[in-house]
């Protein structure tokens, strides 16, 4: 496979190489203009887009553009910056255009990618969609992707397993397996923990934004979202120059430290990024041990206290360096290839001696051409190359204990035609996989052939129906059929409903089919080759309402989640031997609501409420492990005296109490007959608030002050298993410099 990958990587570079030798003879025209702020003002970072090319380009620090096209005629170009009202100008060679954009009072000018795999502004999206901007990730400033995910979407938790020493995710009261996590609209290698990626790959000063669409609307990309889908997209180089460091110090709580550099020259741009985080190991220990409450079925009530508990929070040495290239050949034409790199040296195991090195490798190739103003096709190549490294601190000895490698080719057409645009796809996928779960940690492989068709109709102006399907043929098991139909209706320019169904698909990977490993020298772990796929179903409805920078919007969701794949105990009365087994099927409801205000003046106030069940009882008794309710509330003030740009922004996230049972079977030794047991257990609601002041200084640098948890909330470490632990107040500086900007470049 690795040939294959490889030969099809140099076919794109032969084709590269010769379409720009033939290229370079050609004749080109120039356009140029600047771009300014409403008070004539320069706005460096402007993204320039030239309609029906592959044509990409931002603003120097003056906020001047120059854009080479092929013919001397008039071009639709569209411009773009966060925070303000996209404009749509005509503009043509040897004619300088003078652009001048608007604050927005709305985030729904923004433009997304996720669901269709085209651009489109948000509030033209048939399904509700979340986006965390650039300016978000910069106003909440968090120190990791779990953290900023955490502040930013409600009805979304982490906790941290003790075992793995990883984090792990629920969103929408489905775990890691139902949520799908994409890298510039391409799937994650690896596991970090069981069955969640390696959340610690993304470094946030790398993030340009985050697309959230909930529910398994990925018919252009993976049945596997049944949950949703979280696309990370990532910074590009669209300026003539870029250069940036900063660095982010908080103590216990880590250090971040980051240099990107880039040129983006006529037809050639490569942007380079570099990037440091660390952070030590801290224990979280309970003074008193957790108090437990056991009710019997033959009425029985026992108390009892467990042993004081304490939890070790690992931290993380970590290095990631990326590189981008793009070449455009023409306007129809361009190419783009990335690669990154990623080194986790985990602490040593003060047990086992020895510390773990996590590492990625990813290289990827795609070729765009549009050969038409309404129509794109683009081919992509991708290997992404996960492994874990057992390294012996006090012998010259590693132990390669887990590979994961994805090799990914896909062919994508996109066309408008009318009222239609078609879409449709083919990829194929290979995944190999080396895991100590697998016996004498042996390598497997499994593939799966995908192909994808969906229709984006727009019968008039107050209606969008999108419908789609996606086949996947997955080695071991049936050709599978997902299909997806979503409806936006806009009765008034300000009012928009939307509704939806659509279906996930999941077939048992390598390890849940295959393992076979002994837990803590006692259980035994077995995996079962007679697993049958997951299939999951959500139905949605939201209505949003945007006006006068005031926006509202109230959604709902109902999954339903057949064969989900679990633990199950293969003889419960002779040991405690588990395997992987169907379970019965699990659904989800939840209701959101959030609240959006912006004032002319510079604050802007919003909250978000949540809601969710997972209908988890038995005999009366709440088993499930989510908590019911969330909320979120955020004030940001920004103000402009002179050069100076003030921002003041306060976070607070709160989840509600809950009480849980576990539940077991037993027989009474003195009767002989069957028992049941309820056990309580209860988790406080919690709150965390965030105070971060920022300051926009002349000449390209930015610092900033934060308090992280303000209220100095801490953790019982007996918790863990519900949420990631919180330690107590911790105190941030953060510091960055564009160097573009500090020297006008």
């Amino acid at each position: 496979m690795n040939k294959i990958f490889l030969l099809c990587l140099f076919a794109i570079l032969q084709f590269v190489t010769t379409s720009a030798k033939a290229d370079a003879a050609s004749s080109r025209y120039t356009i140029r203009g600047t771009v300014t702020d409403e008070c004539n003002r320069p706005l460096p970072g402007a993204l320039i887009a030239v309609s029906g090319t592959t044509i990409k380009q931002g603003t120097n620090s003056k906020g001047m553009f120059e854009i080479t096209v092929n013919e001397n005629r008039n071009y639709d170009i569209t411009v773009s910056y966060v925070g303000f009202q996209p404009k749509h100008v005509i503009a043509r060679p040897g004619q300088d255009a003078s652009i001048t954009l608007f604050p927005s009072r709305t985030n729904l000018d923004e433009v997304v990618v996720t669901g269709t795999r085209s651009d489109r502004p948000l509030k033209d999206m048939p399904v509700l969609t979340r986006v965390i901007s650039r300016r978000e990730i910069e106003t909440i400033n968090a120190i990791d992707l779990t953290t900023l995910l955490q502040t930013a979407l409600p009805g979304l938790q982490f906790s941290y397993n003790d075992m793995s020493q990883a984090t792990e995710i629920t969103y929408q009261g489905l775990g890691g397996k139902a949520v799908l996590f994409l890298l510039d609209g391409e799937r994650i290698s690896g596991e970090g923990g069981a069955n969640n990626i390696d959340y610690g790959r993304f470094n946030v000063n790398d993030i340009e934004r985050i697309e959230i669409v909930r529910g398994a609307a990925a018919t252009l990309y993976d049945s596997r979202a049944i949950g949703g889908v979280i696309n990370i997209i990532t910074r590009k180089g669209f300026r003539p120059v870029t250069a940036r460091v900063s660095t982010r110090y908080a103590g216990r709580n880590g250090e971040m430290y980051s240099v990107s550099a880039g040129v983006n020259r006529k037809n050639f741009s490569a942007l380079t990024s570099f990037g440091y985080r660390k952070r030590e190991s801290y224990t979280i220990a309970d003074s008193t041990g957790k108090v437990r409450e056991t009710r019997l079925s033959n009425g029985v009530v026992k108390r009892d206290t467990l042993p004081a508990y304490q939890s070790t929070i690992h931290g993380y040495s970590i290095v990631d360096v990326s590189q981008k290239l793009s070449y455009v050949f023409n306007d129809q034409l361009r190419a783009d290839f990335r690669g990154s790199y990623y080194n986790n040296r985990r602490p040593s195991n003060e047990y086992k001696k020895l510390h773990q090195v996590y590492t990625d490798l990813t290289l990827s190739g795609k070729l765009s051409y549009i050969p038409s103003s309404n129509q794109n096709i683009e081919l992509t190549v991708i290997r992404d190359d996960y492994q874990k490294t057992n390294v012996f601190d006090k012998v010259d000895l590693k132990e390669h204990v887990y590979r994961n490698i994805n090799t990914t080719g896909r062919l994508y057409y996109s066309g408008t035609l009318g009222k239609h645009t078609i879409s449709a796809g083919v990829d194929y996928v290979r995944e190999d996989l080396k895991h100590y779960f697998l016996p004498d940690t042996a390598q497997m492989h499994t593939s799966q052939f995908s192909c994808c068709l969906q229709e984006d109709w727009k019968p008039w102006r107050q209606l969008n129906i999108v419908a789609g399907v996606r086949a996947d043929k997955v080695t071991r098991y049936k050709l599978h059929f997902t299909p997806k139909l979503s409806v936006m209706y806009r009765p008034w320019a300000f009012v928009t409903a939307r509704a939806g169904y659509s279906q996930g698909y999941r077939a048992p990977n390598l390890k849940e089919l295959y393992q076979e490993w002994t837990m803590g020298g006692l259980i035994q772990m077995y995996g079962n080759p007679n697993l049958k796929p997951e299939v999951g179903s959500q139905l949605s409805a939201s209505v949003e309402y945007d006006k006068n920078g005031l926006n509202l919007s109230l959604s709902s969701y109902y999954n339903n989640y057949l064969n989900k794949i679990t633990y199950a105990y293969v003889h419960p009365e002779k040991n405690m031997d588990m395997r992987w087994e169907n379970a019965d099927s699990v659904r989800t409801f939840g209701v959101e609501a959030t609240a959006n205000y912006k004032f002319v003046w510079g604050l802007q106030l919003a909250g978000a409420y949540t809601y969710i069940t997972d209908y988890n009882k038995k005999n009366g008794y709440n088993l499930s492990w989510l908590r019911p309710h969330s909320a979120k509330l955020s004030a940001v003030y920004s103000k402009t005296w002179g050069k100076t740009t003030e921002t003041l922004s306060l976070y607070t996230n709160w989840v509600s109490a809950l009480s849980t049972y576990t539940y077991k079977s037993n027989k009474d030794e003195q009767t002989g007959k069957g028992v049941e047991s309820f056990t309580r257990e209860d988790f406080e609601a919690r709150t965390i608030c965030s105070l971060n002041l920022r300051s926009q200084l002349p000449h390209g640098i930015t610092i900033g002050v934060m308090i992280d948890n303000l209220l100095n909330y801490k953790d019982k470490a007996v918790d863990s298993g519900l949420q990631y632990p919180q330690n107590g107040r911790t105190y941030v500086a953060t510091i960055s410099i564009n160097i573009a900007d500090m020297l006008k470049l």
